[in-house]
């Protein structure tokens, strides 16, 4: 097991330097910015399991001059704000004895809110809506859809062009739900890196994980849905194009919070049912078959479990 402050100078003069030289990494090697990014909580986490909070906050401290220096502070900052905090709060949690479920759950909801304070600040500094696509970057998007034209081949030419601009428009409308979505991967990622330093590195004794066939919502969680719902249609009835935008985010985030509930379930009967494993193979081509079918019943079953429980769970019968 780690050992509380043992060469407590060292340790945080060793885990700061590395703090900055993966921040350095981000700022000579854009292209591995998002390496560094991921790559950064865990010298901050280790810092607090080692020592303290406030030895993070050092670390942290060190990145804004690296930034001084380097003259990338914006890019930086919301290195800062995304990656630095969410290493200081993964560390409070395992220091703390939290069980993994929970902070699988507070590291998700957390990397959310972090990557919408970093959308807000970059918005406050420099007046560009990170919500709204540049032109050059919708002209991209444009060409790829026109490159990947395969499935508008039943379409006249004008048809697929007003189809493109849809598409398009579609996706712009979707980036703050698209930006949670991939946020929150990104904290299962570092929690998930996090448990195998500590774990297979460094010998560190932590709370076992829960298994994915038994991951549940609770039931209150069905409200999301209901207020995904209700915005769309005071978007659409009351025009208030806002209140629309809102909840087709919230239904886009709930929609692959659901694929992943239902896989679980899937998971679950796949794993308690005695089937040979024929059977199993065919069921698994059947599913990749049907990957529009499969993909409507994962959903269905996901925002109905919360409510129904197929699983039983003890936890969703409280």
């Amino acid at each position: 097991m780690i050992s509380g402050k043992t060469g407590g100078l060292f340790e945080g003069v060793f885990h700061t330097i590395l703090i900055a030289f993966i921040a350095l990494v981000a700022v000579f090697f854009p292209s591995l910015y998002y390496l560094s990014a991921i790559l950064i909580p865990l010298p901050v986490c280790l810092l607090v399991l080692r020592l303290d909070a406030r030895y993070s906050i050092i670390g942290i401290v060190l990145i804004w001059f690296v930034m001084l220096v380097t003259g990338q502070e914006l890019m930086l900052l919301i290195m800062i704000l995304q990656y630095g905090f969410l290493g200081m709060i993964l560390g409070l949690l395992i220091k703390n004895r939290v069980s993994s479920g929970k902070s699988l759950v507070v590291i998700i909801s957390v990397s959310a809110i972090l990557a919408l304070t970093s959308v807000a600040v970059l918005y406050a500094l420099t007046g560009e809506n990170p919500f709204v696509l540049s032109q050059g970057s919708r002209q991209f998007l444009e060409q790829m859809a026109t490159i990947n034209q395969q499935a508008f081949d039943g379409l006249m030419s004008e048809e697929q062009t007003s189809f493109i601009k849809v598409l398009v428009g579609f996706f712009e409308m979707l980036l703050p739900g698209q930006l949670i979505v991939s946020e929150a991967i990104s904290g299962i990622v570092i929690y998930f890196l996090v448990r195998v330093l500590l774990e297979y590195l460094l010998k560190y004794e932590l709370p076992k994980l829960p298994a994915f066939s038994e991951i549940y919502l609770p039931w209150y969680s069905i409200w999301g849905l209901i207020i995904g719902l209700v915005l769309i249609l005071l978007g659409d009835q009351a025009t208030l194009p806002f209140a629309a935008w809102a909840g087709k985010n919230i239904l886009f985030v709930l929609f692959n919070a659901y694929l992943f509930l239902g896989l679980s379930v899937v998971v679950y009967y796949y794993r308690k049912i005695n089937w040979g494993m024929l059977l199993k193979l065919i069921f698994v081509f059947l599913v990749f078959s049907y990957l529009p079918f499969s993909i409507t019943v994962l959903l269905l079953l996901g925002a109905t479990d919360p409510l129904i429980n197929f699983r039983r769970l003890p936890a969703l019968k409280e």
